[in-house]
């Protein structure tokens, strides 16, 4: 609310705030990974900045402003070294319009929200014209055909990244993601600062950075997680980070909320993903197989902050991932459509309940003592779902 004021009222109020910031501004925009990315950046740098960012995810214009607000003095003062704002692919294109940012993290280009969007092209422009007004350096996807097309209208300094070609099956484009089977073309010869070369379950990873070998852990779990591992490291470069630094500061970062988010409850756990597109959904899956977990959850919305058209679901494949496993439940307003879609991959469902609450009480008293609830859940259910655990648990604060 009062980013959407202060944006009626002074037009100029962003770029006259932000340029008290001595170094300038980094945007994280793409389809899948920018609020653990843009948290991941921010923990690197305080170790040596100060840095101001927008934590909650609030990723339009006016959450910027309402960041600005928050953390300046009485006088107006920003007493900041830097900035990174995670910004909606739509909004870092309306951003650049109104103050020209130092760099840029463009994570993937996906199909996602398209009541919002439109085709996935558009969504690509849009980064874009963002890429195009950026002033110093910006970090690519290497493997993503659409974001490595930016380069064209790109700022000189250009740093790539991205997976090998034993991990390209995993990590695929938009343009790959129903392509059957792990025969997926590489990149090739095409240059990367940072590529990622393994992922260990134990949250252990291997990247080749320049050419050199470097291992280190991820707190963060997830393989979505590593891949934006890859991109902040990356950035780190550009800004003149050594190596050892940025891979110690990454090991350090734990989970976003609602981002493979762990929850105790008693003597039970509950891990919090959240999911809004195919690609996202799959990497989740993927992820989620992992946690052997007694009971699954999924939590499907259909508000603005969600998208409208959930017919995405349709195009995730439930069964090839492995990642709901147990109990079965669907709950938020669109619980019934979830488990249609779920019968058509022959999972059934146990629990439908349209009630958020009702159903995650359920789901909890059907998990075990020292069992895992998994929660697969959209953006609205996902907030809705961390105010009724707090009730119950300690949940982190946003």
């Amino acid at each position: 609310m009062p980013g959407l004021i202060i944006e009626s009222l002074s037009k100029n109020f962003v770029a006259k705030s932000l340029e008290l910031i001595p170094g300038g501004v980094i945007i994280v925009t793409g389809t899948n990974g920018k609020t653990t990315s843009t948290k991941m950046l921010t923990h690197v740098l305080r170790g040596q900045k100060k840095v101001l960012t927008n934590s909650t995810g609030s990723n339009f214009v006016r959450g910027i402003i309402a960041a600005i607000l928050l953390h300046s003095t009485w006088l107006g003062k920003l007493d900041y070294d830097i900035a990174v704002f995670e910004l909606d692919e739509a909004y870092a294109a309306k951003f650049v319009d109104i103050y020209q940012p130092r760099g840029m993290i463009v994570l993937n280009v996906m199909r996602d929200q398209m009541d919002r969007f439109g085709e996935i092209d558009y969504t690509a422009r849009l980064i874009q014209k963002a890429v195009a007004k950026t002033t110093e350096f910006v970090v690519l996807n290497r493997d993503d055909p659409r974001v490595q097309n930016m380069s064209k209208d790109a700022p000189k300094n250009i740093y790539y990244f991205r997976v090998s070609q034993a991990l390209r099956s995993l990590f695929r484009n938009d343009d790959e993601l129903h392509k059957e089977g792990d025969n997926i073309v590489g990149v090739g010869a095409n240059k990367a600062d940072v590529e990622l070369i393994d992922i260990q379950k134990n949250g252990q990873i291997k990247v080749a950075v320049n050419g050199q070998d470097v291992q280190f852990g991820l707190s963060a779990k997830g393989t979505f997680n590593a891949q934006n591992a890859m991109a902040v490291l990356a950035a780190g470069l550009a800004l003149d980070y050594s190596v050892d630094i940025i891979t110690t500061r990454l090991s350090e970062v734990k989970a976003a909320f609602g981002r493979g988010e762990s929850i105790k409850i008693d003597n039970k756990y509950l891990i919090l993903q959240l999911v809004k597109n195919p690609s996202g959904f799959r990497h989740a899956l993927i992820s989620g197989a992992q946690n052997n977990q007694t009971v699954t959850m999924l939590a499907i919305n259909d508000n603005y902050a969600d998208g409208r058209d959930v017919s995405w679901l349709w195009d995730v494949n439930f069964k090839e991932t492995g990642g709901v496993n147990g109990l079965v439940a669907t709950t938020g307003s669109r619980a019934t459509d979830m488990a249609l879609r779920l019968k058509y991959d022959d999972i059934i469902t146990d629990i439908v309940k349209e009630d958020l609450l009702v159903c995650l009480k359920a789901s909890l008293s059907r998990t075990p003592a020292g069992g895992c609830l998994v929660i697969y859940t959209t953006y609205t259910a996902m907030l809705e779902i961390r105010k009724l655990l707090s009730s119950m648990t300690k949940v982190d604060k946003i």
